[in-house]
């Protein structure tokens, strides 16, 4: 017997986590719904998952979280996302060191946390990853003053094995639209990337723009509203660092010198690498097209 839509849909949605084994509890179920053949309530997933004899050949659960596989499979999942969970909880103990710095910089607009980290789902070895927009035209002198620290005290990835930090993507505030970035026709990472990102400095006017600017990613997450109020409560204003003001221009080629010939050889060729006047991005490992595959794979 064929799966009702209700039924294909959680089944898919747990499809794309299941390649990082990352087990999902109901409401989580509920929030991550992609492209659904309408919007379910929270209340409709829990009793599809509890009584649908089509899913429980296919899917496992311990302890309130959902998977695909069986129930030890599944027990084993939820045991590596609690420890690395606790993992994630120490790291957050460097990023408000960090982010105490970066967003006391004038040319900074706002930061976010994003990737494994905003999922608290990190290793003793998994970057930290920090998203940051800056102001209008100021894109090299913010990642120069931001970067600058992690370079004397080498703390960026591969220069400490333990916590490093990672940012490697910047965007102009005059241009926050990213869809543009968006692999084929469609790239599932992308739209949990954006609605997975957890701002901790900016204004609520700044990350109200940016996430209705990539208000595209609703169709895909319907039910993966912003959390204003939590962003409210972690974002900020900070005093500005006084620094020494040089042209941006300057600061640019400093820059251009130093970044590894990979990077500028991928620069601008597709969407990992990309340097222009309202972003810079420095993805030279970009996994999207290999995540696509795996989740079209496995969904039914």
């Amino acid at each position: 017997m064929p799966p009702r839509p209700i039924e294909k849909d959680i089944h898919n949605t747990l499809a794309y986590f299941a390649y990082s084994q990352y087990p999902l509890t109901i409401f989580e179920l509920f929030k991550w719904q992609y492209k659904p053949e309408r919007v379910y309530g929270y209340h409709e997933i829990e009793d599809m998952v509890k009584n649908s004899s089509w899913l429980s050949k296919r899917i496992g659960h311990f302890e309130g979280m959902y998977g695909l596989g069986t129930n030890g499979e599944v027990e084993q999942q939820v045991a590596n996302r609690k420890r690395r969970y606790l993992d994630s909880v120490r790291k957050q103990r460097k990023v408000q060191k960090v982010v105490r710095y970066v967003s006391r910089l004038p040319c900074v607009q706002g930061i976010a946390i994003c990737n494994s980290l905003s999922f608290h789902f990190t290793r003793e070895k998994s970057d930290i990853d920090l998203f940051i927009i800056t102001s209008r035209g100021r894109l090299w002198s913010a990642r120069f003053w931001a970067v600058a620290p992690l370079l004397f005290l080498r703390q960026r990835p591969g220069e400490t094995k333990k916590d490093p930090v990672d940012m490697s993507f910047f965007l102009s505030e005059n241009n926050l639209n990213i869809e543009h970035l968006c692999i084929g026709d469609e790239d599932p990472y992308l739209s949990f990337w954006i609605r997975n990102l957890m701002p901790v400095y900016g204004s609520a006017e700044l990350w109200d723009k940016f996430f209705t600017e990539n208000n595209w990613t609703h169709a895909l997450l319907p039910n993966a509203h912003v959390p204003k109020r939590a962003y409210q409560v972690r974002c900020g204003s900070r005093f500005s660092i006084p620094f020494c003001p040089m042209p941006e221009c300057w600061l640019r080629v400093l820059q251009l010198i130093r970044l590894p010939g990979k990077i500028k050889l991928l620069a601008n060729s597709d969407t990992c690498v990309v340097m222009d006047d309202t972003m810079l991005k420095f993805h030279t490992t970009d996994r999207r097209a290999e995540i696509a595959e795996a989740f079209e794979k496995k969904c039914v």
